[in-house]
């Protein structure tokens, strides 16, 4: 735990049963983000803090391609991704002062948009960069959002 480290902060509460998370390693933990500008929206956080990529060791890196693996499996098979993004950025907490943390955001991106349950996910950027849109879910789909993440799941 690093002080003053807001990712540091929150990692505790990331443990397997609880409704955001979708997997853990030893050394990194998957959780559903609340905002699902896009369907399946996660992020990967290394569980130890680390400030910097090149900190990583070689047991890092293989358990980041491992949980890497198992999410894009996971979200091809719940909601028929398309292609997965992946974003490793610490802007904010360096432009702030604080320390950064390794980790990652993994933006699923879909062709023509999709729909979970009754609700659509629009991807009308597509093929373009990302977007950072805001679309807060019930608790009821977040839920049923992980669940079938979690369904699709092989570590």
């Amino acid at each position: 735990m690093m002080p003053h480290c807001e990712i540091c902060s929150f990692l505790p509460t990331q443990q397997l049963g609880t409704p955001d998370v979708l997997m853990q390693t030893d050394r990194w933990v998957g959780v559903l983000d609340r905002n699902q500008g896009y369907l399946g929206k996660s992020f990967v956080t290394l569980r130890q803090h680390k400030g910097s990529i090149a900190e990583l060791d070689d047991v890092d890196w293989r358990e980041l391609h491992q949980i890497m693996r198992a999410l894009e499996v996971a979200l091809k098979a719940a909601f028929s991704m398309d292609v997965a993004n992946w974003e490793c950025l610490m802007n904010n907490a360096a432009k702030a002062g604080e320390p950064t943390h390794v980790h990652w955001h993994l933006f699923p991106r879909y062709v023509n948009g999709t729909s979970f349950q009754g609700e659509e996910f629009p991807d009308p950027k597509w093929p373009r960069h990302l977007e950072k849109p805001i679309h807060p879910v019930s608790e009821e789909l977040f839920q049923a959002i992980g669940d079938a993440l979690r369904a699709q799941i092989r570590p």
